[in-house]
């Protein structure tokens, strides 16, 4: 045979071979575009196309805030963090729902943080327990962190079967130290609360909220009043624990200001900022524990008065809690009770003296 029509035969059944490949290659891929880019087996949209869906959200019934629907009601989580001049700035206070702000002894105050749909990586110092703090706790049935406690404190723990997280029992599992220097070593312990919900998990709690919320007004429907400029001072002893909040109408929340300076997160940098403000007068007894510690008794349970500031507004009120595990509620000089702003809360619980003396003043700018 010629060699050249040798070679015209081979190309024409390479270019067959090839071309046959080729529509065999170019039909499977598109048999792969079809189900797997233009549309996946469960119907969505294609990969290429398709966003990812923003997660469901709901209101969360500790601070009625929108998030993710999976932590909206999560076990609430109280944890006991210092004011002790050396501990400040503190890390972790502006992911708490809720914080309450006592006077523990000697003039100094300290904080019950109560977290639920918000993680913080870090948290503190934390330090020891008092009576008047479980009495709060009790009203989230809250898991409960801190380094120990007065005596009275501890003594209550097993006979009420407190959900109880103490340092003293889990150690470095979720707790650690960050020695600084010139400070005492009581003001370095910091915890996490990933790490306290992982104990809280593994010793079979529920890990769901089962307390009674307070209720909310529409936020976005919320018309604060222009141009209003409002500072509340509250005087708790010295001027290192002297507490002063500033409304800022842009944000609709109260700037935080501590012992003359603003108070921030140690983390972020960022002011912290309450949307609702609740000062709480409670009575308080001094005393000592069966092992002579200086202790102060608070009368959580009961009534008494109330001063309410949020969106620019003042609101006196009533606050009532009938038993240990009530929820304390707020009540108008109408007896209706109180609705919140969606946001952070901050309580102050002053006693009646410190009450009297609050100073507010309101301008128009």
């Amino acid at each position: 045979m010629d060699p050249s029509k040798q070679l015209r035969r081979k190309k024409i059944f390479t270019f067959i071979i090839a071309l046959i490949f080729g529509l065999a290659l170019g039909a499977a891929g598109f048999v792969v575009y079809k189900q797997y880019i233009l549309k996946t087996p469960d119907g969505l949209p294609s990969l290429i196309s398709r966003k990812t869906p923003k997660p469901e959200t709901t209101r969360n019934p500790l601070d009625g805030t929108e998030v993710e629907k999976s932590v909206a009601n999560r076990h609430p989580l109280a944890i006991i963090i210092e004011n002790h001049p050396e501990a400040r700035p503190q890390a972790g206070l502006d992911k708490a729902s809720i914080i309450y702000e006592a006077i523990t002894e000697g003039g100094i105050t300290r904080y019950l943080a109560v977290y639920g749909p918000r993680d913080a990586d870090k948290v503190g110092p934390v330090r020891s327990l008092r009576t008047f703090f479980l009495d709060w706790a009790w009203e989230y049935e809250a898991f409960l962190a801190h380094v120990g406690g007065n005596i009275d404190a501890l003594d209550r723990i097993p006979v009420e079967s407190v959900l109880d997280l103490d340092q003293f029992r889990y150690g470095d599992r979720a707790y650690w130290r960050e020695p600084e220097r010139g400070k005492a070593i009581e003001h370095t312990m910091y915890t996490s609360t990933p790490k306290l919900y992982q104990i809280a998990e593994k010793n079979n709690w529920d890990m769901k909220g089962n307390f009674e919320s307070l209720h909310f007004l529409n936020s976005p429907s919320y018309q604060s009043e222009p141009g209003l400029n409002q500072k509340i001072t509250i005087d708790f002893s010295s001027p290192s624990y002297k507490v002063s909040y500033e409304y800022n109408p842009t944000t609709n929340n109260y700037l935080r200001f501590l012992a003359g300076y603003p108070h921030k997160d140690a983390l972020t940098g960022n002011q912290l900022a309450p949307t609702n403000l609740i000062i709480q007068s409670v009575e308080r007894h001094p005393g000592l524990t069966r092992i002579n510690e200086d202790s102060w008794t608070f009368e959580t349970i009961g009534e008494g008065k109330a001063k309410i500031f949020y969106g620019g507004q003042e609101i006196e009120a009533t606050w009532k809690k009938p038993d240990l595990k009530a929820r304390t509620k707020f009540y108008d000089s109408s007896g209706e009770e109180i609705k919140f702003l969606p946001g952070q809360f901050w309580y102050e619980i002053v006693p009646p003296e410190v009450f009297e003396k609050i100073k507010i003043e309101n301008t128009q700018s």
